[in-house]
């Protein structure tokens, strides 16, 4: 990844000498195993060490790394000979380069998933007699129940949409706001007739135009997030607002005490007199221990309550803690008879509306995406930004920080919140530059 000292070649050289010696007469190629594996295990070789005076291609590795996950191609490595990543709008169009090829899906799939808690989406234990027709499961023997693996299932392509999704954003240098809402979405047959949108054919991801009436945009409505913030049978509405407080906004939302019982045990036999998950979070709230918190979690949850446990948009939901039949497949036999099943079990009207904390009441997830998109613009575009630069620097982010954050929002602002603008801005600052820039500090 960089050039060598004529020290460092003597090293391995002496190492290969020592241990020829020791070898004999036996061969050349033992010998020669022997000084690689040392090299191999060389801190040099495992760690990326910076300030050992070679700035320039410390910034290849560093630009490399951060969008593609690997080493530094011909091309960099030859800049960084020539001393020419010194300059920003040389690092600029690297950037760009590196952002437009191929192998920078591998920093998007990362990030993503990091950013969005995706992984969570496989730890959620789905209602199979609810959802039977959610995942692949094997039907029969001791392994009953348990997912196929190598078949795709709804609940893989969501975790591909939403990496799609972001990539589409930074591919085609899309305002960053597209994560509260777009008006596309990725999409393939599958996941188009779980959403309920027609005309999308075949399993390769592709961008579908979106009408009002799919209910669908941004991640706030995708279900890899529905289905992750959720119980496997019901949505839970807490776990969606700790989600779109902390992924989203960038709010720092503290774990509930430990001591904390579940909320049907909280309200004791007040749950067996309402229907309503919104009317139980209310008597929930009456507690003292409970009020505080909840009053400023529950609003933002409450209007995802139009999304079911796998993120279907819906008008009605069951009973709360009603006890369902499950799937008869030799009653519900094709798929339309599937949606008819679970349009049996739902008799409650959905109540998704919530006056959010100094804020004004909404209805439902679309409101709540225009309060957003109106009012906390700037924490969203700061959200992704820190996270973006915590990600491109490998560290978490200090208090010295914030001035280059607060330049990357201002400058974001200026550009329309341009996505790819934003990590190409990145890559420009000073920390990220190190001391490999040849020009003066940007002013803050």
């Amino acid at each position: 990844r960089r050039p060598v000292s004529e020290a460092e070649v003597l090293r391995y050289e002496e190492i290969h000498t020592i241990v020829s010696a020791q070898l004999g007469l036996r061969t050349l190629e033992a010998s020669m195993r022997e000084a690689l594996a040392m090299a191999l295990i060389s801190p040099e070789f495992l760690y990326h060490a910076e300030g050992r005076g070679h700035p320039q291609h410390e910034l290849a590795c560093r630009l490399s790394y951060f969008l593609w996950g690997s080493m530094p191609d011909a091309e960099l490595l030859e800049l960084a000979r020539r001393g020419a990543l010194g300059d920003r709008e040389v690092v600029a169009a690297q950037a760009q380069r590196l952002l437009l090829d191929p192998r920078a899906q591998d920093f998007v799939r990362d990030f993503t998933s990091g950013w969005l808690s995706l992984n969570k989406l496989r730890t959620v234990p789905i209602n199979l007699e609810r959802f039977p027709r959610f995942l692949y499961t094997i039907a029969r023997g001791e392994r009953r129940g348990q997912e196929i693996s190598n078949r795709p299932s709804v609940r893989d392509y969501m975790h591909e949409e939403a990496v799609a999704f972001v990539a589409e954003l930074i591919r085609q240098n899309a305002s960053l706001l597209g994560v509260v809402d777009s008006e596309f979405a990725m999409l393939n047959q599958r996941l188009a007739v779980h959403y309920g949108v027609e005309g999308v054919l075949g399993h390769e991801l592709r961008r579908v135009a979106l009408a009002s009436g799919h209910h669908l945009g941004g991640l706030l409505t995708q279900g890899a997030l529905l289905d992750g913030t959720s119980t496997g049978t019901a949505p839970h509405p807490v776990y969606r607002a700790v989600w779109l407080r902390e992924a989203i906004l960038g709010d720092e939302v503290p774990d509930p005490p430990a001591d904390v019982p579940a909320l049907e045990e909280s309200v004791g036999e007040s749950a067996t007199k309402t229907s309503s998950l919104k009317d139980l979070l209310r008597i929930h709230r009456t507690k003292e221990s409970c009020r505080d918190c909840h009053a400023r979690l529950d609003p933002w949850g409450i209007p995802f309550e139009e999304f079911d446990a796998t993120g279907r948009f819906r008008r009605r939901t069951p009973p709360l803690g009603a006890r369902v039949a499950g799937f008869d497949a030799s009653k519900h036999k094709d798929l339309s008879g599937y949606r008819a099943y679970l349009d049996e079990l739902a008799t409650v009207p959905v109540e998704a509306s919530a006056k959010l904390p100094n804020g004004p009441t909404v209805r439902g997830v679309s409101e709540l995406k225009q309060y957003l998109l109106a009012n906390r613009r700037d924490d969203i575009a700061e959200n992704v930004a820190r996270r973006l630069l915590s990600y491109a620097l490998g560290r978490r982010l200090g208090l010295r920080d914030r001035f280059v954050v607060e330049q990357l929002v201002r400058d974001a602002a200026a550009s329309g919140y341009k996505f790819q603008d934003l990590i190409i801005s990145i890559c420009q600052t000073d920390l990220f530059l190190g001391g490999a820039a040849k020009l003066p500090a940007r002013a803050l």
